[in-house]
This record gives C-alpha cells, sequence and structure tokens, in this order.
C-alpha cells in the first residue's frame, strides 16, 4: 500500500467536498443576444392608430413606480415604460395626480388604458389583460421589533393586520383568509406608520417597497418576522377591449436585454436574490457525492488503524481504490464545473498554498499564479480579530475540521464574506500532511443581516442593535471583571442647525460626526450606535474609570476639532456634542441593572446640557462649573 494510493484518496476526498459545496453555488445565466422585435403589418396599423396610451399609474409606490417632487415619473416601471415606449415608438400619457383607487376605477370605466405595474388578480381579469410577470418579489409579514418570529399568516389570527386599499394583497387575504382583520391603509407609508405606532400588529406587503419605505421614513423600530406563500408577480395590464395590444407589449418586454434588466434592478434594489439552476443536474450530481462519500468517510475512518496490518489494508484499499476509480469516471464530466464555481484551495502542513479553484481566483481577484506559493494572508481582511485565526489554527492543527464566516479582502480592496470549512488531510501514517478550505460565498447574506442591525445614513449599528448587544457586553465585562461604561452622545442644537443650513447638511454633519466616533472607537471591546434622530450611544470595556472618562473626553474634543461651522450654537462656533457617561465597575458594585444605567447616563447627558453643552458630565460626579465636569473630576 504506497504514497501513491493515498493521494488518490485524498484527490478524491478533495473532488467530493469540492462538488458537495458546488451545490450552494448557482452559476449566472447566460446573457442572451438582444432580440429584435417583429411585428405583424396588423400590429403596426393598430400601433399607428393608437399614437398615445393614457397610463394608469401608482403614484406613491416605490421604488416600482412613484412621482417625485418634481412631477417626474420614475421607478423600476418607469424604466421598463422608457424602454418600452422607444422600442414601439409610442407615447405615454401618464396619471400622475389621482391615487391607486382612483385609478383602478379609471381603468375600469376605459377612462384609462393599461396599467403599468401591477397583480394579476381574478378580480383584475374581469377588465384587463396581462403580459407575463417582468418583476417578481415575495411577499413578507412586517411587525415591532418587539415580536420575535410570525410562523406564516396563520400566526396573525386575531391581530389586525395592515394592508394597502386596492392592493392585489387585500384581494389575495380576503379571498384566501376572510376572517382576517384587515386594516386598508392608504399607502404603504401610511401602513408602516400605523405599525410603527402600535395601531396595527402587522403589515403585509412586498420586500422591495417594504425595505425603501422604512428606509425613507427611518422607521427604526419595525422588521420583517415572517414570509407568506405570496409573491407580488408584477405585469403590465391592458383593458381588455384592446386584445391588440397585449401580444404587442409582450414582444416589447420580451425584446429587453438582460443586461438592461439587471441595469434596472441595481439602480433600485440593494439587495440581489439569485435565480435556480438545473435541479436534474442537481440531483445527477447529488447522487454521485453520496455514493462517493459514503465509501471515503467509512475507509478515511479506518485508514489510521489499519495502516500497521498491511496485509489486510491493502486488500481493503485496493478494493477502494477500484470502486473510487469508477465513481471517479462516473464524475468526471463534473470537474469543470467545480472548478468554475467551487472556491477551494488547499496548503501544506505550513499553510503554503499549493492549489486553487478558479472560482477562488475570480472572487478574490488573484490569479494563481499570485496566490499559489503563498499564504492565505493575502485575502486577510484588517476587520478580522487575531483571536479568529488562533481558533482556526488550533482547531484544524488537532486534526478537527474548523468552520465559521470570515470576511476577506479582494485584489482591488474590495471585500467579500465566506462561509468555510477547513479539514486537516492525513499521510498513510495518520499524520496531517495539509489542509483543504471549501468555501462559500454568503456576502448577500452578510450584506442583509447589516442591513437589518445598520443605520443606513451613518453605517453605525442602529437602536436594535444597541438593544441586543447592550446585555450581552455588560454581562461580558461583569464576567470578565472588568469596568463598563454606557456614553449618550447628543449633538448640540441640531434642531437649529437643520433649521438654517438644511436637511441635507445636517445629514452631513450627522455622517462627519459618526465617522468621528468610530475612527476613535476601533478595539474590538468598542461599540458605537445611532440611536435617535442626532443622538448616539457608545459601550466601552476598560481597566479603570478614568480610561472611560479619557475616552469620553477625547470623543468630545474630536468632534469640536471637526471644525464644521455652527453659526447658531451659541457655546461655540462650531458643531459639538454633550456626553452623559455612566459606569459601572466590577466588583466594587452590585449586579448591573441595564435600565437603570441607561436611566444613569441619560440624566448625565440631561445635566451636561444643563451646565452649557459641550461638555462630558459622569453621573454621580458632577461639576457644574467645568466645561468638562467628567475631565475635570
Amino acid at each position: 500500500m504506497g504514497k501513491h494510493l493515498i493521494e488518490k484518496i485524498n484527490t478524491v476526498k478533495l473532488s467530493i467536498a469540492v462538488l458537495a459545496a458546488s451545490l450552494m453555488a448557482i452559476p449566472n445565466a447566460v446573457l442572451a443576444s438582444t432580440p429584435t422585435i417583429e411585428l405583424s403589418e396588423t400590429e403596426q396599423q393598430w400601433l399607428q392608430a393608437h399614437p398615445s396610451i393614457r397610463l394608469a399609474i401608482d403614484i406613491d409606490w416605490s421604488p416600482f413606480e412613484y412621482v417625485d417632487g418634481d412631477s417626474n415619473y420614475v421607478g423600476m416601471a418607469a424604466e421598463y415604460i422608457n424602454l418600452v415606449g422607444e422600442k414601439l415608438g409610442i407615447r405615454f400619457d401618464i396619471e400622475k395626480e389621482k391615487p391607486w383607487s382612483e385609478v383602478v376605477d379609471a381603468v375600469k370605466k376605459r377612462e384609462l388604458d393599461m396599467f403599468s405595474c401591477v397583480v394579476a388578480t381574478e378580480q383584475r381579469r374581469e377588465y384587463a389583460d396581462f403580459t407575463k410577470p417582468y418583476l417578481s418579489f415575495p411577499m413578507v409579514i412586517v411587525t415591532s421589533d418587539q415580536v420575535a418570529y410570525v410562523n406564516g399568516i396563520k400566526d396573525l389570527k386575531n391581530e389586525t393586520v395592515a394592508v394597502v386599499r386596492g392592493y392585489a394583497t387585500q384581494d389575495l387575504l380576503e379571498k384566501d383568509h376572510p376572517n382576517l382583520d384587515l386594516f386598508l391603509a392608504d399607502n404603504v407609508a401610511d401602513a408602516l406608520e400605523k405599525l410603527s405606532h402600535g395601531k396595527v400588529y402587522a403589515y403585509i406587503g412586498n420586500i422591495a417597497t417594504v425595505s425603501d419605505v422604512i428606509r425613507r421614513e427611518g422607521l427604526t423600530n419595525i422588521k420583517i418576522s415572517g414570509e407568506t406563500p405570496y409573491s407580488y408577480e408584477l405585469s403590465m395590464a391592458v383593458r381588455n377591449d384592446w386584445p391588440e395590444f397585449t401580444p404587442i407589449l409582450q414582444k416589447a418586454l420580451d425584446s429587453i436585454t438582460e443586461q438592461e434588466r439587471d441595469q434596472i434592478y441595481r439602480n433600485w434594489i440593494k439587495l440581489r436574490y439569485e435565480h435556480g439552476f438545473d435541479y436534474d443536474l442537481l440531483w445527477k450530481v447529488l447522487a454521485a457525492v453520496f455514493l462517493v462519500i459514503g465509501i471515503i468517510l467509512f475507509w478515511n475512518r479506518r485508514l489510521s488503524r489499519e495502516v500497521v496490518r498491511r496485509i489486510e489494508a491493502e486488500k481493503r484499499v485496493q478494493d477502494a481504490h477500484q470502486r473510487l476509480e469508477q465513481a471517479n469516471n462516473e464524475l468526471v464530466s463534473y470537474v469543470d464545473i467545480v472548478d468554475k464555481y467551487v472556491i477551494t484551495s488547499s496548503t501544506d502542513v505550513r499553510g503554503v498554498i499549493t492549489s486553487t479553484s478558479d472560482a477562488f481566483c475570480e472572487i478574490s481577484g488573484y490569479s494563481q499564479e499570485e496566490l499559489i506559493g503563498g499564504n492565505h494572508r493575502i485575502v486577510r481582511h484588517e476587520d478580522m480579530p487575531a483571536s479568529i485565526y488562533e481558533e482556526l489554527w488550533s482547531t484544524i492543527s488537532s486534526g478537527k475540521t474548523w468552520e465559521g464566516e470570515i470576511k476577506n479582502k479582494k485584489k482591488n480592496g474590495g471585500y467579500y464574506w465566506v462561509q468555510a470549512y477547513i479539514s486537516p488531510n492525513f499521510d498513510e501514517q495518520g499524520n496531517i500532511s495539509g489542509y483543504t478550505a471549501i468555501r462559500e460565498d454568503i456576502t448577500n447574506k452578510k450584506l442583509a443581516e447589516a442591513l437589518s442591525v445598520t443605520d443606513e445614513l451613518t453605517s453605525l449599528f442602529n437602536r436594535r442593535q444597541f438593544n441586543y448587544l447592550f446585555p450581552q457586553e455588560l454581562a461580558r465585562a461583569e464576567r470578565d471583571r472588568k469596568t463598563f461604561a454606557l456614553m449618550i452622545i447628543d449633538v448640540d442644537y441640531f434642531k437649529p442647525y437643520n433649521d438654517n443650513y438644511g436637511h441635507q447638511q445636517g445629514d452631513n454633519v450627522l455622517q462627519q460626526v459618526s465617522l468621528a466616533l468610530k475612527e476613535r472607537l476601533r478595539r474590538a471591546s468598542d461599540f458605537v450606535f445611532r440611536i435617535g434622530g442626532e443622538e448616539f450611544a457608545a459601550i466601552v470595556t476598560v481597566d479603570n474609570g478614568d480610561d472611560a472618562v479619557a475616552i469620553a473626553e477625547n470623543l468630545r474634543q474630536a468632534i469640536e476639532a471637526l471644525g464644521l461651522v455652527h453659526q447658531h450654537n451659541p457655546v461655540s462656533s462650531v458643531v459639538t456634542v454633550s456626553i452623559g457617561l455612566k459606569i459601572h465597575q466590577y466588583p466594587d458594585e452590585q449586579p448591573a441593572d441595564m435600565d437603570l444605567i441607561y436611566r444613569m447616563a441619560d440624566d448625565a447627558l440631561y445635566l451636561a446640557k444643563e451646565n452649557g453643552r459641550n461638555q462630558v458630565i459622569e453621573h454621580g460626579r458632577t461639576d457644574a462649573s467645568g466645561k468638562s465636569a467628567a475631565a475635570n473630576s
């Protein structure tokens, strides 16, 4: 039983592991060439007789379509309508004044000719014909952030659920769930505002519009809590006494290229949903994978024990070799797919890269020549703490598999996230000879997670993440016998700033203040949040109270040093902040109460404002005469 056989087994192990991971990677569709519009003579004559089409739209349905402050028709559907108009050489007269319920009646009465973007329901098919859907988004359940999880519409029994009057959601729920208590809102913003103020229990609508309105309205106390079996399949619809126009519209929609569709999507939607792939291929690959994985796992467990029994091991390994050779013949057609779509690499026992897949090169931006012979430090991102890699090496060097999420850096300076599975390889004596890593691209998943815990304007953690991390960090400080400090930070006289300089400039101030806070709170035990309009919070864990006071004073000085002109600030000619500080020291104080600590920090902030602002006040140590009472103490 020689080295050659063991190398074969390790090669197959790598191929199978790579192939298993490839089931999670979905290749992009091949873009079709630009189709042309072939209209019959009858269709051309119909268009010549109808050069202007009266268009029914929803004036407040971002990001699909809406009328902006300059009376422009914009949104995803608007861009599709523009393309259709250009391709067919027709003009759309857009109804920009009426609300949705009125334009629906107008189409019924033939006062308007078509919908730009609408779901095909049974009620609407009575008066309109529909194209094939050209946009699709899931319909989700939105609740207060105090609700943990909603397991479908059945969990909304006996609760008041908001929908928009006249939307397809109303039709679907009234038909399929007649006992549901529906509140009919005027628009999505109205529905989510009612939810935010606790006037309804939940809202059901499509995820794209929900995310857009939450962002625009700054609604931080609501979240997506569940799914529904429905999705918004959005089509164009034509009054059904114009049967000639629907196939013409369909031809125009079919002629819009994948590149054009992708560009519209990127213009309006931040999160991307991947499409499926050939499931016949999936099951064929899966069957072969399970067969070979079963063989390999069996032999891998027994190999190290049976190596001393040469004769018997030789017979068994030869038998396994024959089976594996047969399996490799069956898998040969999938080798190119694996290399192209699975992010994998191998190293020797020192961590020097010995092989990489094309997929690894593509996502990282490095060529195989740049990677092989080097170390994975080339893609190590500075945001990842050293402790992660220490744990990783401790695990795999002990002969076990490590798995976890890693943020990597691309050659161009960008980044990507992977779910990594790193396992040791063994030689015939049972010693570790190297390592193999299989990775799944989870960048979109991490972006979605970040969206739920991040304030969009400042990129800081939001109030929801503050509520989540506050008790965890407090407990960790108590466990480690450290000093915990909470700072509540408020921009002085921010309303006069907004009133005189404008909200856009006000947003710029908040972004610069946030950046200054983030740059000075960079330790692993430092956290900074935006918890309200101009109010921020910071959590730090330090060795003693004096360190916390020094950090707070440093933050105050850093904001003032930005030199952001504020002629309406009575205490300075530039933007300043007031900071309330509560320090909780172990073991000097009793176990902490989170609400009490927050209230004490807030009281200290109030005192800082009362004493003239642009200062730090620590709860329990006040010096009203000083500019920074805590710093003077």
